[in-house]
């Protein structure tokens, strides 16, 4: 462990002065992702993307008045969401690793540029808080989640393929330390799994009593 940590410090600095090019495809990839959704909710026209999502005037009219369980919208929630971040965790420690995390980031804004867009064409400025509310407080552990992703599976690219300065290290450490972060995000997963099933139904309902 006391190696694991005195690597982590010496090769920090690899991430921070020189940022990867992976790391720019990220932010551009996630700016154009979200983009991309907004243009595409304005070409399918409003009729044909009004019913999406929690902008389903049947979801809304049920939801109001239904009775949430909490714990079958947790187990709901498992089977939806897990399953790409236990993909995405075999990919790390391959060469689709970084790839993985920016196809899965740039997936998460367009679907938010898309719904924002799709919710002011049905509701105007309303339609944002509506949204919005449908994603929090899960998306401030959701998006940080799939960001870190993308940082920890380029350290390991550069740390195995001994990207600037330093040699490449002993594999074994690289993998415990990727192991180490990826249980960390896990951990924030599933603390956003837990508050969409149990906080969200409340302050979406809430919502909705104003709209």
């Amino acid at each position: 462990m006391k190696k694991l940590l005195r690597l982590s410090w010496r090769q920090r600095g690899m991430i921070t002065k020189n940022e990867s090019l992976w790391i720019k495809v990220m932010k551009a990839f996630l700016f154009a992702s979200f983009v991309a959704g907004i243009f595409a909710a304005n070409l399918m026209g409003r009729e044909a993307v009004s019913n999406a999502g929690v902008l389903n005037d049947y979801f809304i009219e049920k939801f109001q008045y239904a009775q949430v369980n909490g714990e079958n919208l947790f187990f709901y929630i498992i089977r939806e969401r897990l399953p790409l971040l236990l993909l995405l965790c075999l990919l790390l420690f391959t060469s689709f690793g970084v790839l993985g995390g920016v196809l899965a980031l740039g997936w998460q804004g367009f679907s938010v540029g898309f719904m924002l867009s799709t919710g002011i064409a049905k509701y105007g400025v309303k339609g944002i808080l509506l949204v919005l509310g449908g994603l929090f407080p899960q998306y401030l552990f959701y998006l940080p989640v799939y960001i870190g992703y993308c940082y920890i599976a380029v350290f390991l690219r550069q740390g195995l393929r001994g990207e600037g300065d330093r040699a490449a290290p002993d594999r074994r450490l690289l993998y415990g330390m990727g192991l180490l972060a990826f249980a960390l995000l896990f951990v924030m997963f599933a603390a956003g799994i837990f508050l969409e099933s149990y906080v969200n139904p409340v302050i979406l309902k809430n919502i909705l009593q104003i709209m």
